[in-house]
């Protein structure tokens, strides 16, 4: 579908040039449910740490197994980040700040007691 779309695009701009895409690799998406225990459990330790209301955003895309894993154990998953924007997952140089693993651990703990407050 994207290929098509990209494909379509180039014959319209009518340029000299070519072009060529293709896909590499591919995973199935994951979407999970923000009204989930597991989200309002997240999301509930994400202002107890930090103070804030959490970011509800659609990331994650190195972390492929999330689909499998849900539908395996036929149970809610939720992903919750510690990194930062800047911590080049999966590269020679990815590093995690120590305010963000510190903050992180934190986050974890505050989660896992939202959880066991769960009915």
């Amino acid at each position: 579908m994207v290929l098509d779309y990209l494909d379509d695009l180039w014959k319209r701009r009518r340029s000299p040039n070519t072009m060529k895409a293709s896909m590499i690799s591919c995973a199935r998406h994951w979407v999970g449910d923000p009204f989930s225990s597991h989200f309002r459990a997240a999301s509930a330790a994400t202002k107890h740490v930090y103070g804030v209301h959490a970011d509800m955003i659609r990331e994650g895309g190195s972390v492929p197994v999330t689909a499998e894993l849900q539908e395996v154990i036929g149970k809610d998953v939720v992903c919750i980040p510690m990194g930062a924007s800047d911590d080049a997952p999966h590269s020679q140089s990815e590093k995690i700040d120590r305010r963000n693993y510190i903050e992180g651990t934190k986050l974890f703990a505050a989660y896992l007691y939202e959880v066991s407050l769960l009915k």
